[in-house]
């Protein structure tokens, strides 16, 4: 999308300032230039401000905004375009394959991947190695933060005779990539994707609100007018959260979680706000942003400053369970126990 299409998307915002105090790094900051109606004029100013890069692509000014402006959907727009240093994209390559691991390795958080999470990791692959019903999508968190889900998952699957199948040669959904701005290594990752998920029949199944949006909105947008695109959004059309399915398929599952015994909170993860009818009447459900798992912001400290937006709601909880990697990371790094850190499908 050619810059002046962008501001003409733009020129919808009428600067009614509802999206102003709900901006996460606006909370952080105090000031407009941090929300998206100060980003939006001074992009329409055709000036580029280092504001743009905290802006954490959550969603919430579209969600909020009368005219549906989104700042995060221009910002993709400008990624697309940007000139990526040949030295970094060289440098980040090697850590392609495996981004998620190599990130954790980098900062010494390998204690997040438990012993038993590798063990339990090991049985799934091959459980889950034939033709399906349904195609799970083998995510990063599947791999490292909780295999358990899996488990869970294939349980109530046996329990009302489906079969599930998860290809082991998919790839990151490339959202490091994206945080860090290179959109060619996002392209990648989701053509190798594209290739091996195209080969599949049925609902594709994810287990993290991030890979759900980057596959749904992302991957769409990045190939809008290419030879790709069409098919990228029949991918998208396949794509839904594993909440969504069992409330289709397994609504009695539903009540387990609902029944929880011990104070439990139920994150509501930004990008999987598409499910929050489904669970709004069902689950004792928080609805806040983690601060982001971006790198750049790390660095700069932004999700220590950002905690004080959202640790008030964790008074007297016992337990504190997300739907997203990206959270279930920032939760872990950032709070000491209590509360535990789950995935909501550890509870069933």
């Amino acid at each position: 999308m050619p810059i002046k299409t962008i501001k003409e998307f733009l020129k919808f915002c009428t600067r009614c300032g509802k999206c102003v105090p709900l901006c996460p790094s606006y909370q952080v900051f105090k000031e407009e230039i941090f929300s998206p109606r100060g980003r939006i004029f001074y992009l329409l100013q055709d000036t580029f401000h280092k504001s743009f890069d905290f802006c954490l692509m959550c969603g919430i000014c579209e969600r909020n905004c009368p005219n549906e402006v989104s700042f995060p959907e221009a910002y993709l727009e400008i990624l697309k375009e940007k000139k990526e240093n040949s030295i970094s994209k060289e440098f980040l390559k090697k850590f392609a394959s495996d981004p998620l691991k190599i990130f954790l390795e980098i900062n010494n958080w390998l204690h997040l991947i438990s012993v038993e999470n590798r063990k339990i990791n090991s049985k799934l692959k091959e459980r889950f190695s034939k033709q399906g019903d349904i195609v799970i999508y083998y995510s990063c968190d599947l791999k490292y933060f909780y295999p358990q889900v899996l488990r869970n998952f294939g349980s109530i699957l046996e329990k009302y005779n489906l079969n599930a199948y998860m290809p082991l040669e998919v790839e990151c959904c490339g959202a490091p990539f994206l945080n860090l701005g290179y959109i060619s290594l996002l392209k990648e990752k989701a053509l190798k994707n594209l290739e091996v998920l195209e080969k599949t029949k049925g609902f594709l199944i994810m287990f993290c609100a991030t890979c759900l949006w980057i596959f749904k909105k992302i991957y769409p947008q990045i190939f809008k007018g290419s030879v790709y695109e069409d098919r990228f959004k029949r991918l998208a059309e396949r794509v839904i959260s594993g909440y969504r399915f069992l409330s289709d398929f397994a609504e009695e599952e539903i009540e387990k979680l609902k029944n929880q015994k011990k104070d439990v909170i139920f994150h509501l993860p930004c990008h999987l706000t598409e499910d929050f009818n489904l669970v709004k009447n069902k689950l004792d459900i928080k609805d806040f942003c983690c601060g982001s798992p971006k790198a750049s912001l790390w660095l700069e400290g932004f999700q220590r400053r950002f905690k004080k937006n959202w640790v008030k709601n964790l008074e007297n909880i016992d337990i504190l369970a997300t739907f997203c990697a990206g959270c279930y990371l920032n939760f872990n790094l950032l709070l000491k126990r209590p509360p535990q850190i789950k995935h909501w499908f550890e509870l069933l």
